[in-house]
């Protein structure tokens, strides 16, 4: 055990007993206290005034010690055995007279107050329960006992007739049965053939949406072809021998002004325009990530033409990674592959887009690191895009992920119902198409995927009015849109969220109505305060959807429940701990698939 101080005659019966039964406990493990204090990350003089009773220790701390016990000695204490060092522990901090101790003891008292309170309610709860169905079920019986009172008396003066009755109506009944057969096998037919039209459906608008893709490059190609002229060779990537910014490969339509940035991605336009105002200065790389289709290449656009304007004397350079990988491998060895390697790290200002497709090729992936550390070490922008984080891009390999870690990450997801609307009147304008706003209103609430999708469909609408001669209304959208917008199911996340407050409910012993409610109890409110936290930790819903799902509250709400738990996570282990395992509770019921960051632990 090593030395210890012995007990004092001066201390109180409660300490001396605390600290002797400590000392029992502590000698079972056979470690001396400096080894049990390295074990457990603990100051060996703090051990030491524990176990000699010149201080009273954190409940904590008795109950590491008995956790370790029970784990070498392969018993648990007993339940009368474990009441009695809480006893002690309470009646030592009480005697102590300190601070500290009387702050430990008040916290003690408060959960195990909290812990009763919600034994009491739940108790409450069921035998409320239990009381109403044993009144229904009196209510119940008394009712059948006066019906076959009744059946009684009358049985004896009409037997036959009552028999006659009973077998015409188990006749019917059988009729009845048959029938139904046939219209239940009848309907089976037609859930069949509407399975078979609604698959030939969903082809039919994953074939349109296809289309609609390849005519909205191909006009795009037009338009750049009928403003800039023939494109320049190698687009993508600059020219060996031109002026800076020569060969960027840059979109000029898509510009900064021109994203309509939401509640969502309101952080993710103002990175942006702080990396194009001063490149290589602030965020350096810049890493852009979230789903097809939502506005990550016409902020890389955006960017590249923002700091050409900016900076004129800036070499840009646009390149998606399907470019650079061809042309990686249309360089070859020797001269070719150094011109290669001379083009990408000449630039002041490298914008990759969908980096996730690097990861095919060993020799693309290792090159690319390459480049990425001369721009680095040079003071260059860099600027990348993906459909995932990077935590996520685990087949790109450690080395690469860590350097895409190293600066500024940001998550663009789908706008929000006004940011629709907005890219909707945007378009319209654009385009000259004349849209009543109701109509952007129902066009916005029917597609939410992505921006494309949302583009595709006022065209669609536009298209069909200015055919077949009728106005723009929505009438008129919902004809349209009726077979291209499938009926709306909850999407992974929101399964999550779901997923999150039921298990957070069961935790805590509340319902997750309770959660939802407006309930201001001090137990529910710091147990909707934990599954919101977890809600914006766990998952990519945002913060507005987070305060929808939990009744419709304030976003600001949600905010401030995230900043609350952090700062109790770093200060408390308990919160901490119920973190911890109510993140591993949702991961064993399926909630996470994926990998999600470290939890911050206390300091």
């Amino acid at each position: 055990m090593g030395s210890l101080v012995p007990l004092g005659g001066d201390l109180p019966d409660e300490g001396r007993a605390l600290a002797e039964a400590l000392r029992g406990l502590f000698g079972g493990l056979g470690l001396s206290v400096r080894r049990y204090a390295t074990r457990r990350h603990r100051d060996a003089g703090s051990v030491s005034r524990f176990l000699n009773g010149s201080r009273v220790p954190p409940w904590e701390f008795v109950n590491d010690l008995i956790s370790d016990v029970t784990e070498q000695q392969g018993q648990p204490p007993t339940p009368e055995a474990m009441e009695l060092l809480r006893r002690l522990h309470r009646e030592a901090l009480a005697e102590s007279g300190s601070a500290y101790g009387r702050v430990q003891l008040l916290e003690d008292q408060l959960a195990d107050a909290d812990r009763r309170s919600m034994e009491s309610t739940n108790l409450v709860r069921a035998l409320e329960r239990a009381l109403a169905n044993a009144q229904h079920r009196a209510a119940d019986l008394e009712l059948q006992l006066r019906q076959l009172h009744g059946r009684q008396d009358d049985r004896i003066a009409e037997k036959d007739k009552s028999l006659q009755l009973y077998e015409d109506q188990v006749s019917a009944l059988l009729r009845e049965r048959q029938n139904l057969l046939r219209e239940v096998e009848a309907l089976g037919e037609q859930l069949q053939d509407a399975h078979a039209r609604r698959a030939q459906a969903e082809r039919r608008c994953e074939e349109l949406e296809r289309q609609l893709v390849v005519a909205e490059e191909l006009w795009e190609e037009e338009s750049g072809e009928a403003d800039d002229g023939p494109p320049t060779p190698g687009s993508g990537t600059p020219a060996q021998d031109d002026g800076p910014g020569a060969g960027h490969g840059l979109e000029p339509r898509y510009r900064l002004d021109a994203f309509v940035a939401g509640e969502a991605n309101r952080f993710a336009h103002s990175a942006a325009t702080a990396v194009a105002e001063a490149p290589a200065k602030l965020y350096n790389p810049l890493f852009v990530y979230g789903t097809s289709a939502i506005g990550k290449t016409h902020l890389l656009h955006a960017i590249g033409e923002r700091t050409r304007r900016l900076h004129p004397d800036k070499r840009v350079c646009y390149v998606t990674a399907e470019e650079f990988g061809v042309e990686f491998a249309r360089a070859g060895h020797d001269r070719g592959l150094d011109r290669f390697r001379r083009r990408y790290r000449g630039v002041d200002v490298l914008l990759l887009d969908d980096i996730q497709f690097l990861a095919d090729q060993q020799p693309l992936r290792e090159e690319f690191l390459h480049t990425f550390d001369a721009l680095h070490a040079a003071n260059k922008q860099i600027v990348l895009s993906s459909d995932r984080p990077p935590k996520q891009l685990t087949e790109l390999g450690d080395r690469l992920r860590n350097r895409l870690e190293s600066g500024l990450i940001t998550h663009v997801q789908p706008p929000d119902q006004e940011a629709r609307i907005a890219l909707l009147r945007h378009k319209a304008q654009r385009d000259g198409l004349v849209a009543a706003p109701e109509v952007l209103e129902y066009i916005a609430s029917q597609i939410q995927r992505n921006v494309r999708e949302l583009e595709g469909a006022l065209i669609r609408v536009s298209a069909f009015a200015s055919l077949n001669r009728q106005p723009m209304d929505v009438p008129l959208a919902e004809k349209v849109l009726k077979d291209l917008v499938p009926d709306r199911v909850p999407t992974r996340e929101e399964d999550v969220v779901h997923l999150i407050i039921d298990e957070t409910a069961h935790y805590f012993g509340v319902t997750p109505d309770d959660l939802r409610g407006r309930n201001r109890g001090r137990a529910i409110v710091t147990a909707r305060q934990i599954a919101m936290y977890l809600c914006r930790e766990l998952t990519d819903v945002s913060t507005p959807g987070i305060a929808t799902v939990f009744g419709g509250r304030d976003p600001g709400t949600v905010e401030h429940a995230d900043h609350k738990l952090r700062n109790l996570m770093a200060q408390r282990r308990s919160v901490y701990n119920q973190i911890t395992e109510l993140t591993a509770r949702i991961r064993d019921a399926g909630g996470l698939s994926v990998v999600r960051p470290a939890l911050p632990a206390p300091l």
